[in-house]
């Protein structure tokens, strides 16, 4: 009997002995799974922040890119465009509103360009190129007809933060595109104001057209004005003009910056 008391005794305390190792094994087990939950977990959030910080940079860097990788020597008519705009707008004559007008050059075919007011027929108020190195050159009025270096990095655009000549600048350049739409040329045919105004946070433009007439008491002409068109620049950045048929309703006519080719 005693021997068999024994005997159950050891079975007994073996088995104790083996779930104790099991249960600790299982522990040691979850512990460790627990563990590699949590590295995997913080090594995940770890990667999103990173991304999250990689894409704030590349977003914050994008346009300094963008104006980067440009071949000024090589530019379109719009891009020329841009530039003289954005750099008038920095450095403006006075906030009269202004066309740009681009043409070849007869004795190299380079691009040139004349800005010119919009209210009177006079000559230009500036002339621009691209010289051989890529840099805007303007008139250097205190040498003229010299040119001088105004500007060696092409501008970056924010159409969000733009100022008021420059909006001059953008509008000019769609009432022009309309005008010729209507086959009236705009340089010979007709003169123009435009007025800027602000309301609600959105920046407004009156287009009101120029009909001259004698002063009876002599001097300068009498300016007489209309009001033939309405444009907004929205808040997205982009340029709209006032429906004819709907006052209520405005239409997109420009996303991009001095851009007219959805005007037909």
């Amino acid at each position: 009997m005693k021997k068999i008391a024994i005997i159950t005794v050891s079975i007994l305390a073996l088995l104790i002995l083996g779930a104790c190792g099991s249960q600790k094994s299982n522990t040691t087990s979850s512990t460790k799974e627990e563990k590699s939950a949590k590295v995997t977990n913080k090594s995940s959030q770890t990667e999103n922040s990173t991304q999250s910080s990689s894409s704030q940079q590349i977003q914050s860097s994008q346009s300094a890119q963008e104006s980067a990788t440009i071949d000024t020597r090589n530019l379109s008519v719009l891009q020329f465009k841009q530039w003289i705009a954005m750099y008038e707008g920095e450095e403006p004559l006075d906030n009269r509103p202004e066309r740009i007008y681009v043409f070849n050059s007869e004795s190299d075919g380079r691009m040139l360009a004349n800005t010119e007011i919009t209210t009177v027929k006079v000559d230009s108020r500036d002339s621009f190129v691209i010289d051989e190195n890529g840099f805007l050159k303007s008139l250097d009025f205190s040498n003229y007809p010299n040119m001088k270096v105004s500007s060696k990095v092409f501008p970056t655009i924010n159409q969000k933060k733009l100022n008021e000549k420059e909006i001059l600048y953008w509008v000019v350049e769609a009432q022009d595109k309309i005008f010729a739409s209507e086959s009236i040329d705009p340089r010979l045919s007709v003169n123009y104001d435009v007025v800027v105004h602000l309301e609600n946070n959105l920046v407004y433009a009156d287009v009101l057209k120029i009909d001259y007439s004698e002063n009876p008491n002599g001097g300068a002409a009498i300016a007489n004005k209309t009001k033939i068109n309405e444009f907004m620049v929205n808040a997205n950045g982009e340029l709209e003009m006032m429906d004819k048929t709907d006052n209520s309703r405005y239409i997109t006519i420009s996303k991009i910056f001095m851009d007219t080719s959805m005007i037909k």
